[in-house]
């Protein structure tokens, strides 16, 4: 316990804490500058499993932002790259790897036998998928999004609170949002949403007070918002529709 005697001293943790997150399996879709932020802190946190699922190479503008890399690895999938890369952190996680992008035809036997699923991905496609999962089999789900100087983030946890499709109805729209290739990013946002994911992840686990708002950070004006949200009864994925 030594390695992980400030998580127990934490009160917020305790020793009871630590057992769960070590008994815990989580998944993380996307190991990019969200979904690295995010394994980083997990492993090192002490989780039992880890499943990761990303299928992209590292280019040279990731080293901006994606901190799991560094430039001898531009060229590389990111995938090898990382499960190296959290394998130095913490030897005792045991490290699910997959080499796909999520979808609703593999998302069963990737995220199967998770406890918690975190979104580290860029694309509301994954994130309806990891939606749909999380309400059909009543496993917690984090979102997080980052875009320009702004980051969100919403925990997820069936059947108590709202789902993503209650708060981003699934529409025509939603397929051509504006990307990080479009307006840019500031390379903070992620390592401040990602953080604050594994910390809503950890409070999951443990049973601690997760988060019941929409939580907003725009890092540029340094305003942090919390906006209320509430099931939609007509909701295609978790209500009547």
């Amino acid at each position: 316990m030594d390695r992980y005697c400030r998580n127990v001293t934490f009160s917020g943790i305790g020793e009871e804490g630590q057992r769960r997150i070590e008994e815990s399996s989580v998944a993380v879709v996307g190991l990019g500058a969200l979904g690295g932020t995010i394994a980083t802190h997990l492993v090192r946190a002490g989780v039992g499993t880890l499943t990761v699922c990303e299928h992209d190479t590292i280019d040279v503008h990731n080293i901006q932002r994606q901190l799991l890399y560094t430039e001898p690895d531009v060229g590389r999938p990111k995938l090898h790259t990382a499960v190296e890369a959290l394998g130095k952190m913490n030897s005792s996680v045991k490290i699910r790897a997959y080499d796909e992008f999520l979808d609703s035809n593999n998302a069963e036997r990737i995220l199967g036998g998770a406890d918690l699923v975190v979104d580290g991905t860029d694309r509301m496609g994954p994130r309806y998928v990891m939606n749909a999962f999380s309400v059909a089999h009543g496993v917690p789900y984090i979102y997080g999004g980052v875009l320009g100087g702004y980051g969100m983030t919403l925990s997820i946890v069936p059947p108590a609170t709202p789902c993503l499709a209650c708060v981003f109805p699934p529409s025509e729209r939603m397929d051509h949002l504006p990307t990080c290739a479009d307006v840019g990013i500031v390379n903070t946002v992620p390592a401040i949403i990602g953080s604050m994911q594994a910390t809503e992840a950890l409070k999951v686990i443990v049973g601690g007070p997760h988060s019941k708002d929409l939580i907003i950070y725009d890092v540029w004006e340094q305003t942090f918002d919390k906006v209320p949200v509430k099931k939609r009864p007509g909701c295609p994925v978790c209500g009547s529709g």
